[in-house]
């Protein structure tokens, strides 16, 4: 689903979005954002439906519902196409300031010109009636250019008001592009991106990077179904950003999978964290919401490893796998190091 609206039709929508989060008492995350832009704007009837019976209903939305009409009804749009759309909205309202500012110079210009003609005349008039004439008009030209700034700084504030809201746009845009939908976790996307940068820079030499896999995840969606799964996926993105903190990247690899990036700690250092997660979750008492049925124990398999000079991203990325893959192999629930 892509989004062309205009400056002014997107900035009102945006008027309308945050006091319609606060009156549900929603974040303005960057999910909950675009479904209530997507239900405002108009562009899906079939979201538009549910929210519509929803509000009928005096219901209220919470993050899990927002994230499924999110998932259903606007994840298919490019966010790549989007950001590039907001991108030509944004130059194109730059190129309509620049024009602006032309113009006060232009009109600066042009009553300067206008000032030298007036004193020169002033100055070869002896006549005292025609002087009178010559500052009269000089009055008249001099209130036309302080009515033409003021338009121009009207406009201008209203560019600049466009520019912000469009810029506000841009970057919760750019967020939900960043992200898994799901977990809210930063997604495969944006996790190659960050170990390219990592590799990329001096600075970072000492790195680790954990992977960790939900052990035996097949049999908790064929047991309990997807549904059951996807909180399950939740569950443990939330104890990752508990213990990681938001200081480190944390990503969904893909399904059951996810990726840790550390900087500057060593393998040794890191140890004690992952077990920490590892034993966390193996501890953690899963149920059913609703039937409050034990879902059994959930456990996880993790691998680590540290950055070497020599690592280009294939060779640090498939050590830290070969680590989990062996502690799969070896029994699962267990962290192991390479």
């Amino acid at each position: 689903m892509l989004h062309t609206d205009q400056p002014k039709q997107a900035s009102e929508y945006l008027r309308q979005v945050i006091p319609m989060l606060s009156q549900q008492n929603l974040a303005p995350t960057p999910i909950n954002y675009a479904v209530f832009y997507s239900y405002i704007s108009g562009s899906s009837k079939a979201l538009n439906e549910v929210v519509e019976n929803t509000l009928s209903e005096k219901k209220s939305f919470d993050e899990p519902m927002m994230t499924e009409l999110y998932n259903k009804y606007i994840n298919g749009f490019s966010t790549t196409e989007q950001q590039d759309n907001i991108q030509r909205l944004l130059e194109k309202v730059m190129s309509e300031a620049s024009d602006e500012i032309g113009q006060v110079n232009q009109g600066a210009n042009e009553f300067d010109t206008t000032l030298n003609k007036h004193s020169t005349a002033l100055s070869s008039i002896n006549d005292p009636q025609a002087a009178a004439l010559v500052m009269q008009q000089l009055m008249q030209d001099t209130r036309a250019m302080i009515k033409n700034n003021a338009q121009v700084q009207a406009r201008m504030q209203e560019t600049n008001e466009e520019i912000a809201k469009m810029k506000l746009e841009l970057e919760a845009v750019k967020a939900i592009a960043e992200k898994d939908s799901l977990t809210g976790l930063k997604n495969r996307g944006t996790f190659d991106k960050a170990i390219e940068q990592l590799l990329n820079d001096d600075a970072s030499s000492n790195a680790t990077l954990i992977m960790l896999d939900i052990d035996h995840f097949k049999r908790i969606n064929d047991n309990f179904g997807h549904l059951v799964g996807d909180r399950v996926i939740r569950y443990v993105s939330a104890l990752l950003k508990q213990v990681i903190g938001k200081e480190h990247l944390v990503a969904r690899y893909g399904g059951e999978e996810f990726a840790v990036i550390i900087k500057n700690k060593s393998v040794k250092e890191i140890l004690p964290l992952a077990e920490k997660i590892r034993g966390s979750m193996a501890n953690s008492k899963l149920q059913r919401k609703g039937s409050g049925e034990t879902i059994g124990q959930v456990t996880l398999s993790v691998g680590l490893t540290s950055l070497k000079s020599d690592d280009d991203i294939e060779a640090f990325i498939e050590r830290a796998d070969r680590a989990l893959y062996e502690a799969k192999e070896t029994g699962r629930n267990k962290v192991i190091s390479i």
